[in-house]
């Protein structure tokens, strides 16, 4: 959607995607890109908490809700009608974006026209949005099934282990299967340990075509990010000087195309 650029961040869980999501959003609002849409797309549901937003209802709620025998429906409204309303509902409101949780994965049943209601709107949902940024599940489901949106970029992050590249690489052949729908990708390595850039770049290297990704980059261990978590601090509050935050905005700025 050329009118609202969408960023996906995707990755193995536990490798610190939802940080990046969160940092990519502080950086176009910083830049003054508003307003900003942010989709939690990952079942584990991290992105709000990091956001500082508090979430009511989710897409997949809604979902269910809707297929319980039209429960809470009121007479008279067109099913459709409702799951639009509904969905504008569940947009929560922060300080120059919104937030949308998808919640769980679908249930046993059929889901056809929920879904397919589901999908239109959310399309015209984002396109009233300056960009839109999404902490995706690894599989990319929300892609393939939930929205026909496309992705502008795509940042594919791992941390410094196997099992990390090697789901990088599958969702890299999953984006395949989605033809242009993935107009960039990007690599980000994170939590790379000090010292260790080399090694970590040669254990890329021998995982990972290079030349599957615009640019690359490696984001180093912070403790500042844990303590932030831990404290239950918003990463949109956090000091902007602190090694994983410059690092990653320095490689945003540098790239040859601006994300948004």
């Amino acid at each position: 959607m050329t009118s609202s650029p969408c960023v996906a961040v995707v990755g193995k869980g536990g490798v610190g995607k939802t940080t990046l999501a969160a940092f990519t959003l502080r950086r176009l609002l910083e830049r003054s890109v508003k307003p900003l849409l942010a989709i939690d797309a990952d079942p584990s549901s991290c992105l709000a908490s990091v956001l500082g937003v508090d979430v009511g209802d989710t897409i997949g709620g809604i979902r269910e809700d809707t297929r319980a025998a039209a429960k809470g429906i009121p007479e008279g409204i067109p099913k459709q009608q409702y799951l639009e309303m509904r969905v504008q509902q569940a947009v929560t409101e922060a300080a120059g974006f919104d937030f949308l949780s998808m919640g769980r994965p679908e249930g046993p049943g059929c889901y056809c026209f929920v879904n397919n209601v589901l999908r239109e709107h959310l399309d015209r949902l984002t396109r009233s949005y300056r960009a839109t940024v999404i902490d995706c599940e690894a599989g990319l489901e929300h892609l393939s099934r939930r929205t026909t949106q496309n992705v502008d970029a795509m940042i594919l992050t791992a941390d410094p282990t196997v099992k990390a590249l090697e789901t990088v690489r599958t969702v890299l052949e999953i984006a395949e299967r989605l033809d242009s729908r993935v107009k960039r990708k990007l690599l980000v390595v994170n939590r790379v340990p000090p010292g260790a850039e080399d090694r970590v770049m040669e254990a890329v290297r021998r995982r990972l075509d290079l030349a599957a990704f615009e640019a690359v980059a490696m984001i180093p261990q912070d403790s500042a990010i844990f303590e932030a978590e831990l404290a239950g601090q918003s990463l949109l509050e956090i000091e902007t000087d602190i090694p994983s935050y410059r690092a990653y905005t320095q490689f945003l700025d540098g790239l040859t195309k601006s994300l948004v």
